[in-house]
């Protein structure tokens, strides 16, 4: 990323909230935290061997940005939204990651889609070991070398907004739902169309990639079903 920081590895020269925010921010992306799930104050300090003061502000800041809401007890919360809701996320998700890969496609370096494909090589072995932790990681770090390739700073920030507040949801999914071959070769098409300069494909391939959210949200909505309750079938990965 190139504003704020990659999530996975803050810096050690950036202020202790911001280490703090940044290292939560990505276990949001990554589903360690579920729906509903709690996050103390002192509990994370705890954890993370640092006082109380840095903590607070990075959950603080994490719930400005709708990714956690403040509870009692000096606690805050990964909300739990309603199918519909968690939907509109990914469909917001969908048009913007459309849009930033389509500008990325014709200004990715060579060196950055061979990074690409070897990423796109290592979900899909993800997948078919069973490693679903590892395919969140990867999968994260494959759209965001394309993300990062569209030159738009702040575009690229909300995005990344967004898998924060999608995350949980996505980590819901991905660990009860089957998967198929089509799916796990995605984003060997995306870097293809990406290689081959195809900005209209690559965009057309993204947005079916995060779309899979919208629409196993838009049936939960619509039969009233848990994630637990939904029989395995096959769908793309976002």
């Amino acid at each position: 990323m190139q504003r704020g920081g990659n999530p996975r590895s803050a810096r050690s020269d950036m202020p202790l909230s911001d280490q703090i925010y940044q290292r939560l921010k990505w276990s949001l992306i990554v589903g360690e935290h579920g729906p509903d799930s709690a996050l103390s104050i002192r509990t994370v300090a705890e954890r993370m061997g640092t006082s109380m003061m840095p903590v607070r502000e990075a959950l603080k800041r994490l719930a400005s940005e709708r990714a956690l809401i403040a509870s009692a007890n000096r606690s805050f919360r990964v909300p739990r939204l309603d199918p519909a809701r968690v939907s509109d996320l990914f469909f917001l998700r969908a048009n913007l990651e459309g849009a930033a890969t389509e500008l990325a496609t014709p200004r990715m370096t060579l060196a950055e889609i061979d990074q690409l494909e070897k990423l796109a090589r290592r979900t899909n072995k993800d997948v078919e070991s069973g490693v679903r932790g590892d395919y969140l990681a990867n999968n994260y770090a494959f759209h965001f070398t394309i993300y990062a390739g569209a030159g738009n700073p702040e575009l690229t920030s909300i995005i990344e907004g967004l898998w924060a507040q999608s995350g949980p949801y996505l980590a819901d999914v991905v660990r009860v739902l089957e998967t198929t071959e089509d799916w796990r070769l995605l984003h060997a098409r995306i870097a293809e169309a990406i290689g081959a300069r195809n900005a209209r494909l690559a965009r057309d391939l993204v947005e079916q990639d995060i779309g899979w959210g919208m629409k196993v949200y838009d049936q939960l909505a619509d039969s009233g079903d848990s994630v637990s309750q939904t029989s395995p079938s096959p769908h793309h990965g976002c």
